[in-house]
């Protein structure tokens, strides 16, 4: 079964369609099924986080294989609903770090002048609950995938720490030490989280950063793997119009070998 990798939408609900289009046709007349593994921040700075969810939803229903990866800023929206007593707080971070455009996709009145923060919280609390289906994909997010050859994770692992002991802070978060680290984790590791400095995928020797900054720079990357090697990068780009074009990795390394037991006879 292919593997498609998605990072990093961040609402960008127009170039994640246009992708999995792309991706559904290519495999149209393919005898064997394809699964989509999304690796996190499918909310927030965007515009159009509520149909980036949708569409998540969809293909998860398509494919019992997909998987979504838990983000930081899909935690940020799960700590809202769930710990009433730090809602204030949560609300507030959340807000300053991109959720003010995700609330307003979901429909809340973002121009309106609250006079207590508390009635934003209820308003924006009742329109999430509106979409259990969004919530119920949330909430049975995994926090990796471990394939054949690969790791896929939203920010990335600590160098030296078994995958089972690695924390989910670390998972969602982490930078320096997993960017700055030639750690051989077994494994190339698939993120994204950190937006790459090229603008483009960057392949390392223990990694492959996917997050090209899509709600800004109007290009959301994917990756398609089959038997544990990458077949090609390519993104759905917005400039005058909406195109899904091949796109040619930054190279920071010499790709790994693969045996000759992940190609198929």
């Amino acid at each position: 079964m292919k593997t498609y990798a998605i990072a990093d939408v961040h609402g960008r609900a127009d170039l994640l369609g246009a992708l999995l289009g792309n991706i559904a046709a290519a495999n149209a007349q393919s005898s064997t099924d394809y699964r989509i593994v999304f690796l996190g921040d499918i909310i927030d700075r965007g515009p159009d986080s509520k149909n980036a969810m949708d569409l998540v939803v969809a293909e998860l229903a398509r494919c019992a294989d997909s998987r979504l990866i838990l983000g930081n800023h899909e935690e940020f929206l799960l700590y809202f609903l769930d710990l009433p007593e730090k809602r204030d707080l949560v609300f507030d971070h959340w807000m300053r770090n991109g959720g003010l455009a995700c609330a307003a996709s979901y429909g809340l009145d973002t121009s309106r002048p609250y006079h207590d923060i508390r009635e934003a919280h209820r308003d924006l609390f009742e329109l999430l609950e509106r979409h259990p289906e969004h919530l119920a994909v949330l909430r049975s997010a995994v926090p990796m995938v471990v394939d054949t050859g690969h790791i896929f994770v939203h920010a990335g692992l600590r160098p030296g720490i078994p995958l089972p002991d690695q924390t989910t802070k670390d998972l969602r978060t982490i930078r320096a030490p997993f960017l700055e680290s030639d750690y051989d984790f077994d494994r190339v590791v698939v993120h994204g989280h950190t937006i790459s400095k090229s603008g483009r995928p960057e392949i390392y020797s223990n990694r492959i950063a996917l997050d090209c900054g899509a709600e800004h720079s109007g290009l959301l990357a994917a990756i398609e793997i089959a038997y544990g090697r990458p077949l090609r990068y390519f993104a759905a780009q917005k400039t005058d119009r909406l195109d899904v074009v091949e796109v040619e990795p930054v190279m920071f390394c010499t790709p790994r070998p693969h045996s000759l037991l992940d190609v198929p006879p």
